[in-house]
C-alpha cells in the first residue's frame, strides 16, 4: 500500500502582514494532484492543521474542501490535531464525519487502534494527537525522580510513551502499524517558525517511544528530516516556508508499506508556494538592485543612519517584503540611561551622544554647530 505523510499545514496563517491562504490553496490544489497520479491509498497529517485553536471562517473553509478534494481521489485520511488546534473542537467531532476520514484530537480516544483493510492486507493505525501533560489524565504514569528532573508530574515523554504502549497491546500480532504523532523527537532539528511546547528539554520525548511500528510520521517540526537514522521514524515538515531560516526544499512523503510492514519512504519535492530569500545592502544599493517579485523577502539594512519610509520605497522592488532589520545601525555602548542619569548629564553631553548615535560620518562641523546652537538657547534663557 502507499501512503502519503505531511503536516504542519497551518491553514490560516500569516508571513508579516501577508496572508497566507491563497499560497495554501495552491498547495492543496498539488497535494490533490498527487494523490491521484500516485493512487495514494491513504493520508496521514500529523497535527497543526490550523495555525491557532480558533481559526478564520476561510481557513475552516479550505481545510473543508480539502478533506472533501482528498477523499474524492481516493484516499483514506488520518489526522491529528497539534499543539495549535483546538483538541476539543477537533476531538468533538471525530467518528461523526465521511467514512474514511479518522480525526483525533485530545486524551478520549488517543490510546485507540484502528484498523483498516486495504488490496494487500490489514493496517493498524494508532493516531495520536498532541497531548498536553497538564491535562494529562489521573491514570497517566508520573515521571520518574532523577536528579535532573525533581518533579514527578507526567511530562510529554510519560504521556506519549504511555498512550503508544496501551496502543501497542491492542494490535494484532503480525499486523503492520503506523502511528501519527506530534512532538519534538530528541535529536531532530527545529525551525524558527515552531511554537515551544516546554521550557528547555521537557518538551521532548525519545524516538524509542515510536519502537514497534512499522512507520512513524511525525509532525511539529517544519523541516523535513529522518529522526536519527531510522527512515521509519520522519517528519514531512510544513509544506509551505515560515520563516526565514526554512530554505531547504519543501516536501511531502511517499511510503511504500507491504504486507509484512516493511517501508520505504521516499521525499516528494513540493514545487508550489514562494521560498523564502534574505537580502542585504545599504537602501540605495537595494533600490538599484535587480527586483524580487517571486519570494517573501527579509531586508537587512547597512544603513548607520536611520531610514525614512524604507518599507514603502523597498516594497515596489520587494513586493512579497515581510520584514526589514537594521543591521548597520551604531551599537550603543553606553548602559541604558536612568532618570538618574539624565540630570547627571548637561544638555550638550546628551544631545552630542545622540548625534554620535545616528550619525552616519560622526562630522565635527555637525557637532560643533549643535553645541553652538545648543549654547545660544541657554544663552537666551538665562
Amino acid at each position: 500500500m502507499r501512503i502519503l505523510h505531511t503536516s504542519d499545514w497551518h491553514l490560516g496563517r500569516s508571513f508579516g502582514d501577508h496572508r497566507l491562504l491563497e499560497q495554501q490553496a495552491l498547495f492543496i490544489d498539488w497535494l490533490v494532484g498527487l494523490v491521484r497520479d500516485e493512487e495514494i491509498d491513504l493520508i496521514a497529517i500529523a497535527g497543526d492543521l490550523y495555525d491557532r485553536s480558533v481559526p478564520p471562517a476561510d481557513a475552516v473553509e479550505l481545510f473543508h474542501s480539502a478533506l472533501s478534494q482528498l477523499l474524492a481521489a481516493g484516499a483514506d485520511i488520518a489526522a491529528i490535531a497539534g499543539n495549535h488546534d483546538s483538541a476539543e473542537r477537533l476531538g468533538s467531532i471525530d467518528g461523526l464525519l465521511t467514512p474514511g476520514l479518522l480525526l483525533r484530537g485530545g486524551y478520549k480516544r488517543a490510546a485507540d487502534v484502528e484498523v483498516r483493510s486495504y488490496s494487500d492486507g490489514p493496517l493498524a493505525i494508532v493516531a495520536v494527537p498532541y497531548l498536553d501533560p497538564v491535562f494529562a489524565p489521573t491514570e497517566t504514569p508520573e515521571t520518574p525522580e532523577t536528579p535532573e528532573n525533581t518533579s514527578t508530574r507526567p511530562n510529554h515523554e510519560t504521556v506519549l510513551r504511555h498512550t503508544l504502549q496501551t496502543a501497542r497491546q491492542r494490535i494484532s500480532p503480525g499486523v503492520r502499524s503506523l502511528s501519527i504523532a506530534h512532538a519534538f523527537v530528541t535529536g531532530a532539528e527545529p525551525s524558527e517558525s515552531e511554537r515551544t511546547l516546554a521550557v528547555g528539554s521537557a518538551g521532548m520525548v525519545s524516538s524509542a517511544v515510536f519502537n514497534g511500528f512499522s512507520y512513524t510520521a511525525l509532525g511539529h517540526l517544519h523541516r523535513a528530516q529522518t529522526v536519527g537514522d531510522d527512515e521509519r521514524v520522519r517528519y514531512s515538515g510544513a509544506p509551505l516556508a515560515y520563516s526565514f531560516g526554512e530554505t531547504s526544499q519543501k516536501e511531502v512523503v511517499l511510503i511504500e508499506l507491504d504486507a509484512r510492514g516493511n517501508a520505504q519512504s521516499k521525499p516528494i519535492p513540493i514545487d508550489v508556494g514562494r521560498s523564502v530569500a534574505t537580502v542585504r545592502g545599504t537602501l540605495d544599493e537595494l533600490l538599484a538592485a535587480n527586483d524580487n517579485d517571486q519570494d517573501w523577502v527579509r531586508v537587512e539594512l547597512t544603513n548607520t543612519h536611520p531610514v525614512a519610509d524604507a518599507h514603502r520605497r523597498l516594497r515596489h522592488h520587494f513586493p512579497h517584503l515581510v520584514e526589514i532589520a537594521r543591521i548597520g545601525a551604531r551599537p550603543n555602548d553606553r548602559a541604558r540611561l536612568t532618570v538618574q542619569g539624565v540630570r547627571e548629564r548637561s544638555v550638550q553631553e546628551l544631545a552630542s551622544e545622540f548625534l554620535t548615535n545616528v550619525s552616519s560620518d560622526n562630522d565635527p562641523d555637525d557637532l560643533t554647530l549643535l553645541q553652538t546652537a545648543l549654547s545660544q538657547v541657554e544663552s537666551r534663557r538665562l
